[in-house]
């Protein structure tokens, strides 16, 4: 997954999105404050990107190895300064040793771990598995060398705001072709996605299929789950909305896409407001009731 800050920075939708994060989570809104009082970094100015690598998992679902990338012009001295100071506090530490030439940070706060080297001066790796950073510190292949993911990263804008591709977890999969009755004979074996936010959100994803008689299947089924939605939108006044939405099969893509207007993310949200405000409480008893003072005849 990749992410241009600049782009987010400035689109409507990632600020309300945040606003609304910080609001509702007074714990981070408590750390993003100690990183802007404690820390020499403007994230704004200088960060550029950002990708997060998720890799394989176990038996368990969301427990393979996590690494981030970020590239901009953050100063070596001035990350680890900034990270000291957020686990000291707390009777964290940072340590360092030499990998490949370069300082591997290891940062300990409580029983949670994080390490973090520069693979170049405007570089830093960061993950939870020092295996999985080490590596990625290595000359040795990357993802783009990757049969088959390389032709993935193709289908995507990677200079768009939100960019990400990946295989297609198992539950996902086979969840489809339960949910179709059959109608496919194996979901997605992999996605790529893209988030154009400058103007309102232009979402599109594609869904990589075994065989195009797969792609034609889920295109048919989700053109009628959309008909549906379509009609019952109307309720809410979303159906403008929702018949944006778009899907097509080309061999073995189908392509979803919903290019929305800042208008139109105005009426969903507010639909979605209203229907997540709180019930009123019972309306005060009529005249006559048997409740007041009695009245004179």
């Amino acid at each position: 997954m990749g992410a241009d800050v600049a782009k987010l920075t400035d689109s409507p939708v990632i600020d309300r999105a945040v606003e609304q994060l910080l609001l509702g989570n007074k714990p981070l809104a408590e750390r993003w404050g100690r990183v802007k009082d404690d820390c020499k970094i403007d994230v704004r100015k200088q960060v550029k990107r950002v990708m997060l690598a998720i890799g394989p998992h176990g038996a368990t679902p969301g427990t393979g190895p996590v690494i981030m990338v970020v590239v901009g012009s953050i100063p070596e001295a001035d990350l680890k300064d900034c990270v000291a100071k957020l686990v000291g506090g707390g009777g964290g530490a940072v340590t360092g040793k030499l990998v490949y030439g370069r300082t591997l940070y290891l940062v300990k706060d409580g029983n949670r771990a994080m390490y973090f080297a520069y693979g170049r001066p405007d570089t830093i790796v960061l993950g939870s598995n020092e295996a999985y950073v080490t590596e990625a510190l290595g000359t040795g292949k990357k993802a783009p060398d990757a049969a088959d993911l390389a032709p993935w990263l193709q289908r995507v804008d990677q200079n768009a705001a939100l960019w990400a591709v990946g295989r297609t977890d198992a539950r996902v999969r086979d969840g489809l072709v339960q949910l179709t009755s059959g109608k496919l004979a194996t979901g997605p074996v992999a996605y790529a996605a893209t988030a154009d936010l400058a103007a309102g959100a232009t979402l599109e994803l594609s869904a990589v299929m075994a065989k195009p008689d797969d792609a034609q299947a889920l295109a048919s089924y989700a053109q009628g789950e959309l008909a549906i939605l379509t009609a019952a939108a109307q309720w809410k006044s979303l159906g403008p909305v929702v018949g944006k939405i778009t899907v097509a099969a080309d061999k073995e893509i189908v392509r979803f896409r919903a290019p929305l207007s800042l208008d139109d993310l105005n009426l969903l949200l507010s639909a979605l407001d209203a229907g997540s405000t709180p019930a009123q409480d019972s309306a005060p008893p009529n005249p006559g009731s048997g409740s007041g003072p009695t009245q004179p005849k």
